[in-house]
């Protein structure tokens, strides 16, 4: 077929296409865009999933570790002794007991220890001065201790603690009793609260 007006009956004349009145002067500049942005995309893409599987080889890797413990170990081997599980079971409570004093007001003597989870508590039978007393709690205190002062008088009194078991008291008696300086041994005794 022809390439024919049929009003007319002419023939149409082919115009030859004007590139500067159809180009897009923005063309280039949007095309040029494209590529940073896909770049930046792949690569928070590889992040995510270098991410996820980094994740799961440290869930695995601990997963693993833990359950070699336990079958090597017997029935009766804790994968987390008393201490440490303690420890992290306080952190929790010791955090929920802040949260509490921020919104109830309560002061942190009154819950941070209470009596009843905390009844025992290793005393120093001797009274020292200021002075002396600050030195033993600092000696105590570096080595991993929850030392108390309590003033009497002039005098003060020192408290290792306070702990949850006998037990507990106990093997931190042995330690304290470890300590050559200050001769902590003979004068230290495990009292309730």
């Amino acid at each position: 077929m022809q390439n024919i007006d049929f009003y007319d009956r002419k023939n149409i004349r082919t115009v030859q296409p004007h590139y500067n009145n159809d180009f897009d002067p923005e063309y280039f500049h949007r095309v040029a865009q494209n590529t940073p942005r896909e770049v930046e995309r792949i690569r928070k893409k590889a992040s995510r999933t270098f991410f996820f599987v980094t994740a799961l080889c440290i869930i695995s890797f601990t997963a693993g570790i833990m359950t070699g413990i336990k079958f090597t170990g017997g029935a009766e081997r804790e994968i987390v002794d008393k201490k440490t599980y303690n420890a992290m079971a306080d952190i929790g409570r010791n955090f929920s007991l802040f949260a509490e004093e921020a919104s109830a007001g309560k002061s942190p003597k009154d819950s941070l220890f209470p009596k009843k989870n905390y009844p025992y508590v290793i005393r120093m039978n001797n009274e020292y001065d200021q002075e002396q007393s600050r030195k033993i709690a600092a000696f105590l205190s570096r080595r991993g201790h929850t030392v108390i002062l309590s003033k009497n008088k002039s005098l003060y009194r020192i408290y290792v603690g306070p702990y949850r078991t006998g037990d507990d008291a106990r093997d931190a008696l042995k330690k304290i009793s470890g300590y050559n300086k200050y001769s902590l041994a003979e004068n230290t005794r495990i009292i309730k609260r």
